[in-house]
Formats: C-alpha cells, structure tokens, sequence
C-alpha cells in the first residue's frame, strides 16, 4: 500500500504517519527492495509495564488553581468575550513551541496580566515562569498578542492564565487554560494474526503501553521476503485518509486484507506513528506466513 501522509489542523499543524514505505517508491512497475525493512522489530521500548501519562485532566487541573480568583464571566463571557479574545491556546503542546493568545483590546481603565506557571502532579504550581502586564498607557493600539516558548521537560503540566485587573488593581475577571508538555517516550508493540488457510484477511494490532498517545493514520506495508531482501508487494487500492490515536492500555486493531493471488512465503507488516505532539517517529514490523 502507498503511505499517507495525514496533516491535521487543530489551530496548529500536526503530522501523522499513514503507510508509504521504501523511500517514496521511486519506480512502482519494478521490484522495490528497503534494506532497512530488516531492521525494524516488533516493539519499542518496553511494551511490558504500562506507563500512564501525568496529564491532568482540565477539571482537576483549574480545581487545583486555588491562588487564582473565579471567572466571573465580567469580560470572557457573552459579548465581551467574543470581542477581547481572538485566539486560545490548544491544551497538548510540543516541548520547545510557542504558546500565547490574541488579545483584541485591553478594555478602557483595565490592565490585562498574563502568567505561565509550572504544576506539580496534583495540579499546584511549582514556579511562575513568565508574567506580563499591559494597560492602555503602556498599549496605545489596545492590541496584543502574548506568546511564551514552552520548556524541554516532558511529561510536565502547566497553567496558562489571563486577569483582567479594575484601575485599582483588583481582579475582575480570570481565564485559565491548562496546558501539558507530553513525555518524550513510547512504549508500544505490533502484532499480526497468522492468517487461516485459505483466507484473504487478518488483523494487526498496535498496543501502546504508554505514556504518550500514539498517533497515526489508517494503512500499513506489505513485504515479502526475498533472497534479495525484503519486497514491497504492490498494492494500488486507495486507502481512507482517517487520523487515529491509541491512548496508554489502549490497542487499536486494524483490519489487513491481502493482495489477490499471494503467493506462499513469509511476509513483514510495517505501520509507522508518530508520539502525538513529540518528534518521535516510529516504524514497527510485524511477521506472519503464508503456507
């Protein structure tokens, strides 16, 4: 089968694997051998121990932010909000991005601050990594927009807050986002049922044992083993552009129906994914027979 590459765009663009292999396939109509086929494996890391990721989910998270005064719904709701808020940041974020908001006005008399801060894994802060304050003297064109380089620590949540502060400095208004930086880790194993004799189908299975979701696309390779090498085994039937993730404990299962006319032999399933938002790629192979 071809690979596809899956863009999604949730605000930001995120990558995910889909199942072209051997180096882009340069000539389809001959044999297509990748040496590096025989180097991939089954797992990654150890598939063995179930990692669970730290993320905290959102209710905990601003349950846990007790040193930040309520949302009154004064200027982040109904009318007011759609007005000052032009953007908000997503709650998964790549180690190393950029992170922030648009902010339309700072409203007439008020101050707006920003912080950044760093929760442990019960949700209370650890450090105030970045605050920033700005009113109408010291922002004429009542326009901003605030952004902060999220730190290399993975497996690590955060708090992203916005105040709006009256003349006298007293909060009117708090919106608070929570935020987490993913472990830079996967742990995860493939598998493939033999197939019955006689039958055109079988399943794979790709288990994560965490503690980062796993993110991929629907599809796979097919090689067969050769005296020359591993060989792709060609296959033109479309395949459905679909984004999928296996969070930690999950496995998803994934329906194979082989090629017309297979001949017997030995053959290798590859699926590539990727740790959603990490830089971690991974390719798994997966062996079964034909008799």
């Amino acid at each position: 089968m071809r690979r596809i590459l899956l863009i999604i765009i949730f605000g930001f663009i995120l990558s995910a694997c889909g199942n072209k292999t051997s180096s882009d396939l340069e000539n389809t109509s001959s044999q297509v051998i990748d040496p590096t086929v025989v180097l991939l494996t089954d797992t990654v890391g150890n598939p063995n121990t179930l990692k669970i990721s730290s993320m905290l989910s959102q209710d905990r998270a601003l349950a846990s932010a007790k040193e930040y005064g309520p949302r009154t719904g004064k200027w982040f709701e109904g009318e007011n909000g759609f007005n000052i808020l032009t953007s908000t940041p997503s709650p998964v974020r790549q180690a190393g991005t950029d992170v922030g908001t648009g902010f339309s006005k700072v409203p007439e008399g008020r101050s707006v601050r920003f912080q950044i801060t760093s929760r442990d894994k019960e949700g209370n802060r650890v450090e105030l990594l970045k605050e920033y304050m700005v009113n109408n003297r010291n922002n004429d064109t009542r326009q901003l927009d605030f952004t902060y380089q999220m730190p290399e620590q993975p497996d690590t949540n955060y708090l992203f807050s916005i105040e709006i502060l009256s003349a006298e400095n007293v909060v009117e208004d708090t919106f608070l986002t929570p935020l987490f930086v993913p472990a830079h880790e996967l742990n995860a194993r493939l598998s493939v049922k033999p197939p019955a004799v006689g039958s055109d189908q079988t399943a794979l299975t790709l288990y994560n044992a965490g503690p980062t979701n796993l993110y991929f696309g629907y599809g796979y390779a097919i090689y067969r083993e050769e005296p020359e090498g591993w060989t792709l085994v060609p296959d033109d039937r479309s395949v459905e552009t679909i984004a999928m993730q296996a969070r930690p404990s999950e496995s998803y299962v994934e329906k194979v129906v082989l090629p017309q006319k297979i001949e017997p032999g030995r053959y290798r399933l590859v699926k590539s994914f990727n740790g959603f938002m990490t830089d971690i790629s991974v390719k798994l192979a997966a062996d079964f027979e034909i008799q």
